[in-house]
């Protein structure tokens, strides 16, 4: 009985794109960047476009047919249409390059990716790049003059989705101080580093300090004492197998990442500042208060300062209340998460 269940499932998932002339692919199906430029979009322009995904096309019809894409942002979107020269006949791969081209080889082309940056330019004229924002681009092969019509499609759609998200520079949280503003001691030997950002992956670098170093460019000349590289979240636990701290020897960490760019020119690294630390076995209680002024120096929103001109003071927190509950210092590290990742949008913090 499994045996014929398995049967009748292939047969099934393989007749499922029978009824269509033509079998589609698209790669890479989702894709994240951080900087991408008008240019990037000028069918006007292909050698300045980079490979956003590929396409690839199984079949051929003796129906006068066109390839439709759709490129859908916000309310906004754009459409092309290209009509190959011979009927019916497409290449078995197109790059986005020839599909975002006004004048693409083997084919003629409708296009009103033009109007579609028109229709956006108070946005781009304010960063210069295009806005943030899902960029989902639909397409299929349809009977000439049906585009969009599903009644007509002559393949299966595909989609590509490639998402903006504008890089937020990287600050250090915990632990540690600020070049100049001390070093903070702390008491375990295999610490969790924390930090904020929205990128994607990242590489963490601490340097054993054998001397008083004024800058961070002196302390980058140094060798790393430990390198971690491809970590994909704004944490990091120091590993046992990785080179013990000594006591009351100070150490500074750093982590830097690519800003991803489809046009490998236009990438460049970010890197935060630096934050000392040191191993003691007389470890300072103020470690939560360091995270809670770390957190508070990340949000752009009213009351901020104010408190933290009372923590600096002296003054000292009884509680930290979020939505009605009460969190610890630790807590705030996912509150950050979320609001980098754009699932929380803070407005206002107060003391009461």
């Amino acid at each position: 009985m499994k045996n014929i269940l398995v049967v009748l499932i292939l047969t099934f998932a393989l007749s499922l794109f029978a009824q269509y002339d033509f079998t589609l692919t698209v790669s890479p199906m989702y894709y994240t960047y951080n900087v991408l430029y008008p240019a990037n979009f000028n069918p006007d322009e292909p050698e300045l476009q980079p490979n956003l995904f590929n396409l690839t096309i199984e079949g051929t019809t003796t129906t006068n047919a066109v390839l439709y894409c759709k490129m859908i942002w916000e309310d906004e979107y754009a459409e092309i249409t290209l009509t190959p020269n011979n009927t019916g006949q497409f290449p078995t791969n197109l790059s986005s390059e020839e599909i975002i081209n006004s004048d693409p080889v083997g084919f003629t082309t409708v296009e009103s990716f033009g109007d579609f940056l028109d229709s956006i330019e108070d946005l781009i004229i304010d960063t210069g790049r295009m806005p943030d924002g899902n960029y989902i681009f639909e397409i299929g092969i349809y009977e000439e003059g049906q585009e969009g019509e599903d009644a007509y499609l002559l393949s299966n759609k595909v989609t590509a989705i490639i998402v903006i998200r504008s890089p937020i520079s990287i600050s250090l949280i915990t632990p540690g101080n600020p070049i100049g503003l001390g070093v903070t001691n702390i008491s375990e030997q295999y610490p969790n580093f924390i930090w904020f950002s929205n990128l994607e992956e990242y590489t963490i670098r601490i340097y054993e300090l054998d001397g008083v170093y004024d800058t961070v460019e002196e302390i980058e000349m140094l060798e790393p004492h430990f390198v971690e590289m491809n970590i994909g979240g704004t944490s990091f636990s120091y590993p046992p197998s990785a080179p013990e701290f000594t006591l009351n020897q100070t150490y500074a960490w750093q982590v830097s990442a690519i800003v991803m760019s489809p046009i490998a020119a236009s990438e460049s690294e970010y890197k935060s500042t630096m934050y000392l630390f040191r191993l003691s076995d007389s470890a300072s209680e103020e470690s939560n208060l360091q995270i809670l002024i770390n957190f508070l120096n990340q949000l752009d929103i009213d009351g901020v300062d104010e408190i933290i001109s009372l923590l600096e003071a002296g003054y000292t927190i009884d509680n930290i209340i979020w939505r009605g509950s009460e969190i610890s210092a630790g807590d705030l590290m996912e509150i950050l998460e979320e609001i980098s990742s754009g699932n929380i949008e803070p407005i206002k913090i107060t003391v009461e």
